[in-house]
């Protein structure tokens, strides 16, 4: 339980440094699961998680029409759902946790994003009504508030996402863990590979250009560097 608030916390700051902050990234899954699973205790898993997420949503393009899954709420729940699983059962078979974990995430950034709309519906009627008093002193100090109640709804709403869902997201790694069997390591790793390869391929895709292609080869190049010297 403790870990659960913890994380909870953790999804609300990031969920007001994406939305309402400085944008620092760190809500896109790659870097959030290293911050769960380091909570968690499994940060390896967690990782793997944040990392196939990552990939999977990359394929998503700007498209008019397009509506993104809540990513930050996906990214988190999928990650500590893994992670918690793992760090309370060492008899699981981890390619199983991860890939349901990795189910687990997408499935709560598709609720997320529906729960994100219908909230973010009623944070622009509030901010509709919004009107400033003739006093300078007192219209200061309303917008100064306005604006940090604005903010602070965004990570409200997060932590108590992240609440509700991650329970939900570990009763489904450990359905999927249960039901799958011995063999289903194999099935499971073969998922694993084929969400990874749509992001992948859409990576590609994305520098397929005479300029950009030579950036995509120079960042190929530094990780094979980094993994080589390890």
């Amino acid at each position: 339980m403790p870990d659960l608030l913890l994380i909870a916390v953790i999804a609300g700051i990031l969920a007001i440094d994406d939305r309402a902050g400085w944008q620092s990234l760190l809500g896109e899954p790659v870097f959030s699961s290293l911050i769960v699973g380091w909570v968690a205790g499994a940060m390896a898993p967690a990782l793997q998680v944040g990392v196939v997420l990552q990939l999977a949503w990359l394929s998503i393009g700007a498209a008019r029409g397009t509506r993104r899954p809540h990513t930050l709420l996906g990214g988190i729940v999928g990650a500590a759902s893994t992670a918690l699983v793992l760090a309370h059962d060492s008899d699981a078979r981890t390619t199983v946790v991860v890939a349901a974990g990795v189910l687990a995430g997408l499935v709560a950034a598709e609720l997320g994003a529906v729960a994100l709309r219908a909230t973010g519906t009623l944070r622009e009627r509030w901010l509709g009504t919004f009107t400033l008093p003739s006093n300078t002193h007192d219209a200061s100090r309303k917008l100064s508030m306005t604006v940090i109640g604005a903010a602070l709804l965004v990570g409200i709403v997060d932590f108590v996402l992240v609440l509700l869902m991650i329970p939900l997201g570990e009763r489904m790694v450990r359905l999927f863990e249960a039901r799958l069997g011995v063999g289903g390591g194999a099935g499971a790793a073969w998922w694993l590979v084929a969400v990874s390869a749509i992001g992948v391929a859409a990576v590609v895709r994305a520098f397929g250009t005479r300029v950009l292609v030579r950036f995509l080869a120079a960042g190929a190049a530094a990780v094979l560097l980094v993994g080589w010297l390890r």
